[in-house]
C-alpha cells in the first residue's frame, strides 16, 4: 500500500471510530459498508495488526486500534492546523478586532502603535473596549485583551509584551517645598498619593541590599486611574509610585524627578500580556495584531519604555 493510500484509510478509521460502525462511516464518506471494510483490511495488512474485533453486529477496537486511534486522530488533527496557517498566509488580514485594555496604558502605550498597525493593515478595524476591571474574553465578545500583571486564569493563551517597571517620583517644587527624599522610610512623612481606592493599609515595598523593606505610607488621593496621579504629581500635590511608561516624557520634561533609585521597588514592575480564548488557530486578524504588539513592545522595552 502506499503512503498516500495509508493516509486515505486513515482517515477512514477515524471516521469509523467517530463513527461507531463501517456502515455509519460510509454514510459519512459517501461510501459504501463493502468499500469501508476494504480499506480497513487493507490498513491491517499494512500496520501488521488487527485493528477491530469484528462481529457479526458489531466492530470493537482493540488494543492497537485504540492506540491507532489515539496517534492518528493528532496527526490528523495537526495537518489540519497547518492547511488553516497556510491557508491564512495566502489571505490579506481582514475583519474587526475586539480589544479590552486598561484605559490609562490604551492611551500612552496602544494608540501610538496602532496607528501604524493601521497603516500597514488597512483592512482591519479595531473596537477598543477601555476598562480597568478584567473583562471576560467569551463572555464580552473579546478577540484580545491586554493585561497588566500576572495572570491568573490558566485556561487562557498568553504571549508576552514586556515588562511595566515601576518609578517613585515627584516634581520639582514638591520636593523644594516638603524636603528630599534619600531613604524609603521617608516616604512616611510626605503625601503619597495611591493607585487603585482599597481598605486598610497602603504599603510601598523595596528592596535595600538583601532585606526587604515594607513603608506605609499616607496620602490625601487614592485613585484607579495612572494618568490622574502623574497629573497631581506634576502639580505638586504628592510622591506617587506608577509605572514608568506613564511618566517617562515628563522625567525626561524634568516636570517629574524619579526617587529612590538606589533601593530597588519589589517587585521592579509587573508583567504586560497579550490574553486570547482562541485556540491554535487563532485568526490572522488577531494574529498580526498580536506579532506586531509583541515586536513593538520588544524594541520599546530595549528603550526603556516599559
Amino acid at each position: 500500500m502506499s503512503k498516500i493510500n495509508e493516509f486515505s484509510a486513515m482517515q477512514v478509521f477515524v471516521r469509523v471510530v467517530r463513527d461507531g460502525s463501517f456502515s455509519a462511516a460510509a454514510r459519512t464518506l459517501g461510501s459504501t459498508p463493502s468499500g469501508v471494510s476494504r480499506q480497513m483490511s487493507q490498513l491491517e495488512a499494512e500496520l501488521g495488526i488487527l485493528l477491530f474485533q469484528r462481529t457479526t453486529r458489531t466492530q470493537r477496537l482493540t488494543e492497537g486500534g485504540q492506540l491507532y486511534f489515539r496517534h492518528a486522530e493528532k496527526v490528523l488533527s495537526e495537518i489540519d492546523t497547518t492547511k488553516h496557517m497556510l491557508s491564512q498566509l495566502s489571505k490579506r488580514p481582514s475583519g474587526v478586532v475586539k480589544l479590552s485594555a486598561e484605559a490609562d496604558f490604551a492611551t500612552v502605550c496602544l494608540a501610538p502603535l496602532l496607528a501604524e498597525f493601521l497603516r500597514l493593515y488597512p483592512d482591519i478595524s479595531v473596537q477598543i473596549h477601555m476598562s480597568s476591571d478584567l473583562v471576560d474574553l467569551v463572555a464580552g465578545e473579546m478577540d484580545l485583551a491586554i493585561r497588566l500583571g500576572h495572570l491568573e486564569d490558566s485556561s487562557l493563551n498568553a504571549r508576552k509584551l514586556g515588562e511595566g517597571q515601576s518609578v517613585v517620583c515627584a516634581s520639582p517644587e514638591y520636593l523644594a517645598r516638603n524636603g528630599s527624599i534619600h531613604h524609603p522610610t521617608a516616604l512616611e512623612e510626605h503625601n503619597c498619593l495611591s493607585f487603585k481606592v482599597r481598605a486598610g493599609r497602603r504599603i510601598w515595598t523595596f528592596k535595600e541590599g538583601n532585606n526587604i523593606l515594607s513603608v506605609d505610607v499616607e496620602g490625601n488621593v487614592q485613585a484607579n486611574s495612572v494618568s490622574l496621579l502623574r497629573a497631581l504629581a506634576i502639580d505638586s500635590v504628592g510622591v506617587v509610585m506608577v509605572p514608568e511608561w506613564a511618566v517617562k516624557d515628563a522625567l525626561v520634561n524634568n516636570q517629574l524627578v524619579a526617587l529612590l533609585s538606589q533601593y530597588p521597588l519589589e517587585p521592579a514592575g509587573l508583567p504586560i500580556h497579550a490574553v486570547f480564548a482562541h485556540g491554535r488557530q487563532l485568526p490572522a486578524k488577531v494574529r498580526v495584531l498580536v506579532d506586531y504588539l509583541v515586536n513593538k513592545m520588544s524594541m520599546l522595552q530595549a528603550d526603556t519604555f516599559v
